[in-house]
């Protein structure tokens, strides 16, 4: 490994490289705290070059890469195991934006790029990038496409997959693939840049993309709702998704438990009459005069008397909506004993799956409590389950039991056991399980195709 290691800093600059266990412990760790590995080498690579340089070493001597961008991920995937001889190839330092095409509308940027920098620098040319997260401030572009990441704006621009027109990889020989398309339309072949979208790292190194981005609203307006029940918030979906079309950029659902653990509540809404919150952002694309009145007039056919509804009036009360929405993962992170779910369920069963879920949770351990949120726009629920029962917690067998109820009725509803946080280490096992065989070894050849001597994050996903 040493030899392998000195092979590797050759092609780096001193301040590209660690090898101090000090230096490196803290990107041996996942955001959540849940995996901790090992690694003796973390390398910045400042050019693709370099990049290419690397990856051939590694693939001639066997050396396993761990690619990880901000680490914001919630399944270990960005992460080296315990004493595999795993080294880290860490993006920060590929962070420029090459270029920025209005006509065409798109932007072609590194892998390491934050994703609040690529916002900030878009908002000085009236342009939207189709990616919101709360990880904005440190998830980097490239671990974003390497996970296919979701975010709350999937119902008005779509999913990050559908947005990319173009990839620059290096492959497991250290070749550059690289088709950086400013085009929409490309039906030459195989689309090979769908391989590696929410792929976790395991064919190649993403290194740059071209996306597709959009103009900025000339101004927005979020609603706050609190709702009786899930079967009146669904007719609210459809009522404003009708109303509103393409101007809706979120809906987002929050159950009683979630919003219970946020500790600052600006405008007092009531908690204990209502069981579902909704958040819900629209935007004035259109360049509608008094766009405040001609929602709220809107707004005035719906039933209000089994709601309550908050319409914001400035960007400032736009933020202060958000932050509620945005901080209960961070609150989430405060609670001790919490079993964390990120699926997908069509709206039609939805209903039924919360309702059968949490019964047969409640069966399993009466004092348990549901924490449910999420994008009700592109049916993405985090349903988090809280063990309040000291027997329970202890036991080594609550995880799985819950894990069983809850993909078992995703699987009869008809859902996805990932929605947008992908599979890491922490869902292979169920991944195996809930896949189906066909499928499990088609990936399995296309792993073998790109990566055939398995250096790209091996112990992730397959």
């Amino acid at each position: 490994m040493l030899a392998n290691i000195k092979k590797i800093i050759k092609v780096l600059n001193k301040n590209e490289y660690s090898t101090e266990k000090e230096v490196i412990k803290p990107y041996c760790v996942d955001w959540r705290g849940d995996y901790k590995g090992t690694s003796s080498l973390i390398v910045h690579p400042s050019t693709v070059e370099k990049i290419s340089k690397i990856v051939k070493i590694c693939n001639f001597t066997r050396t396993p890469i761990i690619p990880q961008g901000g680490n914001t991920g919630l399944v270990g995937g960005s992460v080296p195991r315990r004493n595999k001889g795993e080294i880290i190839l860490n993006l920060g330092k590929l962070d420029k934006i090459r270029k920025i095409n209005l006509t065409d509308k798109t932007i072609t940027v590194e892998s390491g790029c934050i994703l609040e920098n690529v916002k900030k620098e878009l908002s000085k040319f009236n342009m939207v990038f189709p990616l919101s997260l709360g990880s904005k401030g440190s998830c980097q572009i490239g671990g974003n496409i390497a996970t296919n990441a979701g975010g709350v704006n999937v119902i008005k621009y779509g999913s990050l997959r559908s947005n990319i027109l173009g990839l620059e990889v290096v492959s497991s020989d250290g070749k550059v693939f690289s088709e950086l398309n400013d085009i929409k339309k490309n039906n030459t072949g195989l689309d090979l840049k769908q391989l590696f979208i929410g792929s976790e790292g395991i064919l190649g190194i993403i290194t740059a993309a071209t996306i597709r981005i959009f103009d900025k609203p000339q101004e927005r307006i979020v609603l706050w709702v609190g709702i009786r029940n899930f079967k009146e918030t669904l007719k609210l979906y459809e009522r404003i998704t009708a109303m509103f079309q393409d101007q809706i950029t979120s809906f987002e659902l929050m159950n009683k438990k979630s919003i219970s653990i946020i500790k600052q509540n600006e405008f007092n809404f009531k908690i204990a009459n209502n069981k579902i919150f909704c958040l819900i952002e629209i935007s004035n694309f259109q360049k509608i005069d008094d766009f405040g009145d001609f929602v709220i007039n809107k707004l005035s056919v719906l039933d209000t008397e089994k709601m309550e509804i908050i319409v914001s009036k400035s960007e400032y009360e736009n933020q202060v909506i958000w932050n509620l929405r945005e901080s209960i993962p961070v609150e989430e992170r405060k609670i001790g004993s919490i079993i964390k779910h990120d699926v997908s369920i069509p709206l039609e069963n939805m209903e039924n799956f919360i309702k059968t879920t949490e019964l047969e949770i409640k069966q399993f351990d009466r004092m348990s409590e549901i924490i449910n949120f999420g994008h009700l726009g592109d049916n993405n629920l985090h349903y988090n389950v809280v063990i309040n029962n000291p027997q329970k917690i202890k036991s080594s067998s609550t995880p799985k039991i819950i894990n069983n109820i809850i993909f078992n009725n995703v699987m009869k509803n008809k859902g996805s056991i990932s929605a947008e946080h992908g599979i890491g280490q922490l869902r292979k096992k169920e991944l195996f399980e809930f896949k189906g065989k066909a499928s499990i070894k088609a990936m399995k050849s296309i792993k073998k195709i790109f990566d055939p001597r398995n250096i790209f994050n091996p112990g992730k996903v397959i």
